[in-house]
């Protein structure tokens, strides 16, 4: 009798987890509604800086769809704020399709509605990053719009690790997906190399910025900045001798912004190499 008692509850614990183990994955997939519900509040708090609310949001949605490039986008840019390096190249990765476990693009010709990239532009000491609205839809696609912002933040994270060959790549990356933020992505990436303190690469970001944008002064100060590390000093009037270019992108500076953030700085290098300002025409 006892025999035929556990046989029975045996065969109803298999019936039972069978039933189970079929549902377990439908009972973590989320609607359409819910995951772009989840994608403005995502955006929200990482808006306003609370990145490990974003960041717990995201990984749900992640966990649940690892096929949606959106989420994935949401959930890097929070882990970036989170100064997560690591765990953010993974979900960038996984948004381009290129990282171990990644989605693959799909063939279908949306994924989501109604896409609105925008840039913020980068402040000088604090960099910021461009977004990509839009909502999710039963499928994927690599758009410019996500491309850009994906290779940029990739861009970022090489930087602020050290590996500035693949940060220099990425951003060419960036550029070469999404021509019309060309300007900030170079823009992000000077700044980044300022952060980081890597004078050479500065140089080379700045230069293109100003190709791409010569009306915005921060940019001068930027290239001045990078080659002021070059300078030297005159062993017999003690003044301080600047590179080629150096004098002429500080000048520059204070002709467009004289009161500007950098105004005090960069008079103090004129100064000290014996050179006066010249005022704005």
């Amino acid at each position: 009798m006892k025999r035929i008692f556990w046989l029975c509850a045996a065969f109803m614990f298999s019936v039972t987890w069978s039933a189970c183990a079929q549902e377990g994955p439908q009972a973590v997939m989320m609607s359409t509604e819910s995951v772009n519900a989840a994608l403005v509040s995502a955006r929200a708090a990482t808006k306003d800086k609370r990145y490990a609310d974003s960041a717990a949001l995201m990984l749900k949605i992640t966990a649940a769809h690892p096929g949606m490039v959106l989420p994935w986008i949401e959930l890097g840019l929070a882990q970036i704020g989170l100064e997560k390096y690591s765990d953010a190249e993974y979900s960038f990765k996984a948004a381009l399709g290129i990282g171990p476990n990644s989605p693959k693009e799909s063939d279908a010709d949306s994924f989501y509605a109604s896409p609105d990239a925008h840039g913020v532009a980068a402040g000088a000491t604090r960099a910021s990053r461009n977004t990509v609205g839009g909502t999710v839809s039963n499928a994927q696609k690599l758009t410019p719009e996500i491309l850009g912002v994906a290779y940029s933040s990739l861009g970022e994270i090489y930087a602020r690790t050290g590996r500035i060959v693949e940060a220099q790549a990425a951003f060419d990356s960036a550029v070469k997906a999404m021509p019309r933020q060309a300007a900030l992505y170079r823009r992000n990436e000077t700044i980044f190399f300022f952060q980081v303190g890597n004078a050479e690469a500065q140089l080379a970001a700045a230069e293109q910025a100003i190709a791409l944008d010569p009306g915005r002064a921060m940019l001068y100060y930027f290239k001045g900045q990078a080659l002021v590390n070059k300078a030297t000093i005159d062993p017999q009037t003690q003044k301080m001798i600047l590179p080629n270019g150096c004098a002429e992108a500080y000048q520059k500076y204070l002709q467009m912004e004289p009161e500007g953030q950098f105004a005090n700085d960069t008079k103090g290098v004129l100064t000290a190499a014996g050179l006066p300002f010249k005022a704005r025409k």
